[in-house]
């Protein structure tokens, strides 16, 4: 199968001559990786450890034989205190070699559940008490992470019952009594025994979404999809054994699980761990392709902000020898202008790549051996199915609940296929979550061309809606990123008393660019191909809020735009000066369990005699301004 060429939409039609069972043999994941890790040397390195991002650091290294061990040992460590194939352990870990068989030794004893370590205590508190989570295995105390001290802030509150193991980190204490090293190291583990093999549906892991507002919602993917998404993954890179792969994204989410970690080393792969905080070390990102070099890595990996960055700082003639023709990036838009740069000095090809928790992460990769487009993220996985539809409302032919859109055509994506999840552990979140017919509603907005190429361009809910005009948001985005000034873009609405919202863009400009918000408007002119895209202002930022995946927070950025226009408007007409510091006159817009959205405004008013008559006129200026928009609001008086 790898050897076949994989030019385009036809050869992805004819490998679905033969059914997905046929190519599908193992469905247990935990299988596929033990196959693989038992195919290599067992003296062989099978991770390389570096914690501090420094390319000069001698690497720690656990070998095949040390990894196939540790996976079978966690396992039954977790067995040992009662840990059932429906049980679920949560993991709390940065990138650290730990991190691989607590997930995989996890797994195969049951449910594995890998939490973003960096939200709030009281948001994994609650993720933890849904998931009804058995076990946990969390970094102990550690210089820099405050992950054991979170959890011991909310360890009362968790199930009685509830076992808690520690990961020695970076310069950490070790904690004898809780170590996982240490504990499972007195049982014998599985390596070299018959495992217990799960069937396609057991659930394998629960992902949680990637949500920055409120708590994310938790996704169940079962041994077949993880074992399908490592065979499509496998095919799509050609990748093959004895690779060496960077690990510098965080498994707690899709991306970094399932879509660039796991399935290397389910295809024999060694692994280099360049730093314990991935690509947000700095040292590491610096250090890049002395680390390339030095451990003769044959896949690179970097999400498109990470690109941006890199192209920045390119080699110094370090031997790239060792690459593979190509590497699978994603989760936002890959800007043309750096996916030429990087390809350029690299000398690797980008494959650009859509994909979404819910459908165990890919969906579209650009064809290893055909052509790029620009801005596509290529073509549909083999056993995948992917449709765009209307979201003007109107049904089709036949009466059908959707009308499927034709070729080129700006609609809904919807997705179908082996990779659909196995459902939200919270039913409520299902609702709304696929049609009649079973296809998963991505809320993503673009395209489909007459070829298969998939062309995103934004989400449902990022639409900015002007006087009833449709916006999406890359038409402002796109030729923004064309700009050498500019290193990110994002678009969003801000309130408008006539036309709903109107358009504006938030930017992190180039190190080094000078560039000033008139000066991006005047380069825009011309470019946005629909005038009332035309944004009416530009913020330049220090530091583009992301998310953990490299994504612009346009929550963030939509509560931003609307804060500066109320403070706008209400500074003119009450007369106060806005400001949180030093003004007397704030505005904070935040969720809001009833209406929504609520706009707090508040007030610091100076005691006089005519106070109480001055309150009464600057409210009612309040409420003549706040009456435009279909917003509730309160006013507090300071």
């Amino acid at each position: 199968m790898l050897d076949r060429p994989l030019r385009s939409l036809k050869d992805i039609e004819a490998i679905e001559k033969t059914p997905l069972a046929e190519r599908l043999k193992i469905v247990d994941f935990c299988q596929r990786v033990d196959l693989a890790l038992a195919a290599r040397a067992s003296q062989d390195t099978a991770i390389f450890y570096v914690p501090d991002g420094e390319v000069s650091s001698v690497a720690e290294e656990v070998s095949f034989q040390q990894l196939r061990a540790n996976i079978g040992r966690t396992a039954a460590l977790l067995r040992s205190y009662g840990s059932g194939p429906s049980d679920v352990t949560a993991v709390l870990l940065p990138s650290v070699p730990s991190v691989y068989w607590a997930i995989l030794g996890a797994m195969s004893a049951g449910i594995v559940f890998p939490l973003n370590w960096m939200i709030e205590p009281s948001h994994f508190l609650s993720l933890l008490k849904q998931a009804k989570v058995r076990s946990i295995i969390a970094l102990g105390p550690t210089p820099g992470f405050a992950i054991w001290e979170s959890l011991a802030a909310i360890a009362d509150e968790l199930a009685p019952d509830t076992r808690i193991w520690s990961v020695l980190g970076p310069g950490g204490t070790r904690l004898p009594e809780s170590d996982l090293d240490m504990n499972s190291a007195r049982h014998p583990g599985d390596a070299g025994t018959p495992m217990a093999l799960r069937s396609a549906g057991d659930i394998a892991a629960y992902v949680h979404s990637g949500g920055t507002t409120g708590l994310p919602k938790i996704v169940k993917l079962s041994h077949r999809n993880f074992s399908f998404r490592h065979w499509t993954l496998q095919l799509t890179q050609r990748l093959l054994p004895g690779e060496r792969i960077l690990h510098d994204t965080p498994m707690f989410h899709v991306g970094g699980l399932i879509g660039r970690n796991l399935p290397p080393l389910a295809s024999g792969a060694s692994i280099l761990i360049p730093s314990v905080m991935g690509a947000r070390d700095k040292r590491y990102i610096a250090n890049y392709w002395q680390f390339v070099e030095k451990y003769r890595v044959t896949r690179l990996s970097a999400v498109p902000t990470t690109l941006a960055v890199l192209i920045k700082s390119p080699p110094q003639g370090e031997d790239l020898s060792s690459l593979e023709p190509n590497f699978v990036t994603g989760s936002t838009a890959l800007p043309i202008p750096v996916r030429e740069e990087f390809e350029r000095i690299s000398g690797v090809r980008v494959l650009n790549s859509y994909g979404m928790t819910e459908n165990t992460a890919s969906i579209a990769i650009d064809p290893r051996d055909g052509n790029a487009k620009e801005g596509s993220s290529g073509i549909r996985l083999p056993y995948t199915g992917i449709r765009v539809v209307g979201v003007d409302g109107k049904r089709d032919a036949q009466g059908g609940t959707v009308r499927v859109c034709g070729a080129d055509e700006i609609g809904m994506f919807q997705v179908s296929g082996a990779g659909l999840a196995a459902g939200y552990l919270n039913p409520e979140h299902a609702r709304a979550a696929r049609t009649g017919d079973g296809w998963q509603i991505t809320g993503d907005l673009g395209r489909i061309d007459a070829e298969g190429y998939v062309f995103v361009t934004g989400r449902v809910k990022d639409v900015i809606i002007r006087g009833g005009h449709n916006i999406d948001p890359s038409l402002i985005e796109e030729p923004l990123l064309q700009s050498p000034d500019v290193l990110l873009a994002a678009a969003v609405g801000k309130p408008d008393a006539h036309a709903g919202e109107l358009p504006i863009a938030y930017v992190q400009l180039t190190p080094g660019s000078t560039a000033t918000s008139d000066l991006l408007l005047a380069y825009l002119a011309g470019r946005v191909t629909e005038r009332a895209a035309m944004p009416k202002e530009i913020h330049i930022l220090d530091r583009m809020p992301l998310t953990d995946v490299g994504k612009p927070m346009k929550d963030v950025l939509r509560k931003d735009a609307a804060e500066r226009e109320f403070s706008s408007l209400l500074s003119h007409a009450t007369g106060f000066s806005p400001g949180d510091t030093d003004g007397n006159l704030s505005v904070s817009v935040r969720p809001h369990s009833i209406h929504g959205t609520m706009v707090h405004i508040t007030l610091n008013c100076p005691k006089s005699d005519e106070q109480s008559e001055m309150k009464s006129a600057i409210t009612t200026q309040i409420n003549k301004t706040m009456s435009q928009f279909a917003l509730a609001y309160t006013v507090d008086w300071a």
